[in-house]
């Protein structure tokens, strides 16, 4: 019986799908296309080169190779963008549009993770990670002695967009490890 119902509900959602399909289109339904067709013709369109220098929110087709688009959140889309959008979340903002056919490409942010970040409420947030390395990111600009502990260092530089991960797994915190 479980099986059965496995197996009825999507083939009537096929159904419901063909007959919305047949809908909208009128009499002259065209081919339909297969999602491996779809994806083709989509990596068709999207850019030869990666249309930005580094993504933090990057949206990937689960595909090999996958098909990316960065969904940061700019006050102006860089100069390779062809197609660039306002964003849903926050009109003053943009979005590149543009599709790339491979890895989405390095972090914006100057550190990978941090467990101690200091962000504002804006939506998205601007922030500063607190954390006391041995040596910072290569990709941070400002890297200071730690007030506490001079012999560690501290990226000093701040981040407009998407809230840091964490860097030691929240089991751990709870656990009272670092």
């Amino acid at each position: 019986m479980v099986t059965m119902k496995r197996c009825m509900v999507p083939t009537i959602l096929l159904m419901l799908g063909l007959q919305a399909a047949q809908l909208v289109a009128g009499d002259d339904v065209g081919a339909i296309l297969l999602p491996s067709q779809a994806q083709g013709e989509a990596a068709m369109a999207a850019a030869k080169k990666r249309p930005w220098k580094c993504c933090d929110e990057p949206f990937c087709t689960r595909s090999f190779p996958p098909i990316c688009t960065c969904m940061d959140q700019v006050f102006k889309c860089p100069k390779t963008c062809k197609s660039c959008g306002p964003s849903a979340a926050d009109p003053s903002r943009r979005i590149c549009q543009d599709q790339y056919i491979g890895d989405p490409g390095p972090i914006c942010r100057p550190w990978k993770c941090c467990d101690k970040p200091t962000c504002t409420k804006s939506n998205p947030p601007t922030c500063r990670c607190g954390d006391e390395v041995d040596k910072c990111a290569p990709t941070c600009k400002t890297c200071l002695p730690s007030r506490s502990r001079p012999s560690r260092r501290v990226c000093i530089d701040s981040y407009f967009g998407a809230f840091p991960p964490p860097c030691t797994p929240r089991e751990a915190v709870a656990a009272g490890g670092k």
